[in-house]
């Protein structure tokens, strides 16, 4: 089959129209591939950005990353990457020039034939050849470390090999120690992508147990060969020699987070633990490094801690009550950004979660230390608000909790946590006591309401067959603290009509079961029905969805 002529060259207008076209639909892309095939259409890309006085070459590299699946058919797939490499070694190897073949062109350049490898060349049998000659590409880059001309470069070709570690575990399994030669070398911020690869690299060896020499390794760095075992998918044991070398690699690595950025530090511990779980390390040691992280003010590092403590809950025995104040005082520092306050909130009820208390003093001491901060102010804005208050039930359903376990158990403390749960409610509510004058719709209203129905229902069952469900609420203290209030924004006479069954079922609303006291009810009482269900009904209505 012959393949169909190509044109001569396509001038930046006849590109602009192409990739406009391929963007649009399928119609009007069959009007450029019916006339070249996708082969040729690569051919004039790869031509016109190695052209100097070409104006749109980051274009057309990204018009060949988005639509490399559609252009390069399975039987074209060496050929197509075969052409991408020869052309991203002519610009790496290009003498740099600010106009035709910048820094940035280059590093977009190798990024996009990364890419595009993984993509359409996720066979490690069908493009051997073309992904070694890419990694060779990439390790001769990164193999001038601490060179300062070209750091960037440098930075961006080892997040390449990352990638391609990642699409093919082990790949660079063989050459760890050259890349770890390569981290205790380079000094420039560059740093930090050479760590990050080598992390990835001996998480892979541990968590695929291949057993491979890190200190004493005979493969060369270039020229590139793919391991047998990836080729093959086989893996090897993990021998007790490459424990004690692996367990001197993770000495070296947990001595460079100082190096890290916060994003980049959450990658390199998702990395760690594992293999400290492996490599059975004391978990005190982590602990030790980076619980201080807690105390900074980026959100990604005090997520750092949680993930180390959600691992290593064990570590953290007697330092609850600690990171709880923390979380709770990052909740009210006001100059902070309000999505990291609603976080630490966040953080706090998975964390109170997470900790292992069979006596229950954990959560209770937590539990005291929240009783004390979790009052919204009034200046909090209306989603810290609600999320508080949302604490402040669950805080009463803890202390419901620990009293019926006293009583059980025959302790005295029964009365004061009961009395506790009325202040916490009715404390918390003054933060949002503007729905007693606002419109039902209102956004506060709805949040008053919702906190209502959380304080309402606290740990008692949902289910629909338990008949003590609706006996329970009306004895509650907080049932008739609602009474009171409910009476003095509503003007409602509670003797003639009380709410039995407070949204007994929330999410769909479907009944409210009014129980009458008396045996008529007269025409004012008629009325004030009316009030009760504008006020009371519509405003649950909104809670469907609670804000």
């Amino acid at each position: 089959m012959t393949e169909k002529p190509p044109l001569k060259y396509l001038s930046p207008q006849d590109w602009e129209l192409l990739i406009e076209d391929f963007q649009y639909d399928v119609v009007r892309r069959e009007k450029w591939t019916s006339h070249y095939s996708p082969l040729s259409i690569l051919d004039l890309a790869l031509s016109s950005i190695l052209r100097k006085d070409f104006p749109l070459k980051l274009s057309l590299i990204s018009f060949l990353e988005e639509f490399s699946d559609s252009l390069f058919r399975n039987f074209e797939v060496q050929l197509a990457l075969d052409r991408l490499i020869d052309a991203v070694r002519s610009v790496v190897q290009a003498p740099h020039d600010a106009v035709s073949f910048s820094s940035a062109l280059k590093e977009r350049m190798v990024v996009a034939v990364t890419s595009i490898l993984i993509c359409i060349g996720n066979d490690v049998e069908v493009c051997l050849g073309q992904l070694e000659s890419l990694v060779e590409l990439l390790l001769t880059i990164v193999n001038r470390p601490s060179h300062g001309a070209d750091r960037q470069m440098r930075a961006v070709a080892c997040e390449c090999l990352r990638e391609l570690e990642r699409a093919f575990p082990c790949l660079l399994a063989e050459i760890a120690g050259h890349i770890w030669g390569l981290c205790q070398s380079e000094r420039t911020h560059a740093s930090q992508s050479y760590i990050l690869l080598f992390t990835l690299v001996i998480h892979n060896i541990v968590t695929r147990k291949v057993n491979v020499s890190i200190l004493n390794t005979s493969v060369p760095l270039v020229p590139f060969n793919v391991p047998q075992f990836v080729v093959g998918g086989s893996s090897r044991e993990v021998s007790g020699l490459n424990f004690k070398e692996l367990r001197r690699v993770m000495a070296f690595l947990l001595e460079s987070p100082q190096i890290l950025t916060p994003s980049a530090m959450m990658e390199f511990m998702s990395l760690v633990m594992p293999v400290a779980l492996v490599l059975e390390l004391q978990a005190s040691m982590l602990k030790v490094q980076f619980s201080g992280l807690l105390y900074s003010y980026d959100p990604m590092l005090c997520h750092v801690v949680l993930m180390i403590y959600s691992r290593f809950v064990d570590a953290f025995d007697g330092q609850e009550a600690s990171i709880a104040r923390r979380l709770v005082l990052i909740s009210r520092e006001a100059q902070l950004p309000l999505v990291f306050r609603l976080l630490a909130l966040h953080w706090l009820l998975g964390f109170i979660g997470l900790v292992p208390d069979s006596g229950g003093r954990k959560k209770q001491s937590i539990v005291e230390i929240g009783l004390g901060f979790f009052y919204p102010s009034v200046f909090d804005p209306l989603a810290l608000k609600s999320l508080k208050l949302d604490l402040l039930a669950f805080c009463a359903i803890c202390l419901n909790t620990l009293s019926a376990d006293n009583m059980g158990g025959g302790s005295s403390e029964v009365a004061g946590p009961r009395v506790s749960v009325v202040k916490l409610f009715e404390d918390g509510l003054v933060s949002v006591s503007a729905f007693k004058w606002l419109p039902p719709w209102s956004t506060e209203t709805a949040v008053a309401f919702r906190t209502f129905h959380k304080f309402l229902i606290g740990a008692r069952s949902h289910s629909d067959t338990d008949s003590s469900t609706n006996r329970t609420l009306m004895e509650s203290t907080i049932f008739h603290t609602l009474e009171v209030l409910s009476g003095s924004f509503l003007f409602l006479p509670l003797e003639t009509c009380l709410i039995t069954n407070f949204i007994n079922h929330f999410g769909g609303l479907s009944t409210l079961t009014l129980v009458t006291t008396g045996t008529t009810m007269d025409e004012k009482s008629a009325e004030w029905m009316v009030l009760f269900k504008a006020s009371i009904i519509m405003p649950l209505k909104v809670l469907a969805n609670p804000v």
